[in-house]
């Protein structure tokens, strides 16, 4: 497979990401200032005065004035700060295309006004220049190797873009349709803890020799009792291992320095 996976043309129309968790988080805080400004408004159309509602839900009078104003979700955008640079980018762009190099459009922008800083003038020359190199005729999409061993593995196929991709990629290449399909099962074994179906999957993928699993397959077969004990039960030696871990750790951070009686008094000790 080569290093980065050409997957054609993207898809019309472009799909949003999904959103990260601060947005998440932001839309969630909005929704809950909403409801309760609705709660306010409530309260003081039924005669509630702004002090008596500051009191009884213990928010400053001037959070609640805003609540009273407020006729939906607050927005959650954010507006992104302007950069100095941004007045002067088609200057620069002009600049560029002539075969300026940096240092010769930062020493004209000075001329003309700017007073950012010369790494962002060179940031956003590269960039530009980025841009130009890889554009093509057709918008073409490519993903590294590393990315879409994560989208096969992660599976998220509620999100349309990854869905889209990870059609895109069982079209172009079959060799991974049986790849992904053992994915998806060796997932869904695990977490539900089904080891018989577990054991059926290993069995049948080592059958099939594989050449793309056929390592993983090998190396797990020879830890395979206690892998599908850690399935079939709920206990486990973590515990144990834990404070195994823990014993070396405070070894080696005593290594020298002290006998036995204290280390035996440090592993015994524990904080709360």
């Amino acid at each position: 497979m080569p290093v980065r996976i050409d997957l054609g043309m993207r898809s019309p129309p472009p799909v949003p990401p999904p959103q990260t968790k601060a947005e998440h988080h932001r839309l969630e805080n909005a929704q809950r200032k909403w409801a309760q400004a609705r709660t306010l408004q409530k309260y003081h159309a039924q005669g509630y005065s702004i002090s008596r509602l500051s009191r009884q839900f213990n928010l400053h009078w001037k959070t609640v004035e805003r609540y009273l104003g407020m006729t939906g979700v607050p927005d959650t955008t954010r507006q992104k700060r302007p950069k100095l640079l941004d007045a002067f980018h088609k200057s620069v762009i002009h600049w560029e295309a002539d075969g300026d190099s940096v240092r010769a459009i930062y020493e004209k922008l000075l001329k003309i006004g700017y007073k950012g800083s010369y790494g962002s003038v060179k940031n956003f020359v590269a960039d530009l220049r980025k841009r130009k190199r890889v554009a093509a005729p057709l918008d073409i999409e490519y993903h590294s190797r590393r990315d879409i061993r994560r989208i096969l593995w992660q599976n998220h196929l509620e999100v349309d873009a990854e869905r889209d991709i990870i059609n895109r990629i069982l079209q172009q290449y079959p060799k991974l349709q049986p790849v992904y399909a053992f994915v998806a099962g060796f997932r869904e074994c695990i977490a539900e803890k089904d080891h018989v179906g577990f054991t059926e999957l290993i069995l049948f993928e080592q059958q099939r020799r594989d050449p793309l699993t056929k390592h993983f397959i090998r190396r797990l077969l020879t830890d395979f009792k206690p892998t599908v004990h850690a399935l079939m039960y709920n206990e486990s030696n973590g515990f144990v291992e834990g404070n195994v871990n823990r014993l070396k750790t405070i070894k080696r951070i005593m290594y020298g320095r002290a006998g036995f009686r204290l280390l035996r008094q440090r592993m015994l000790y524990r904080p709360l």
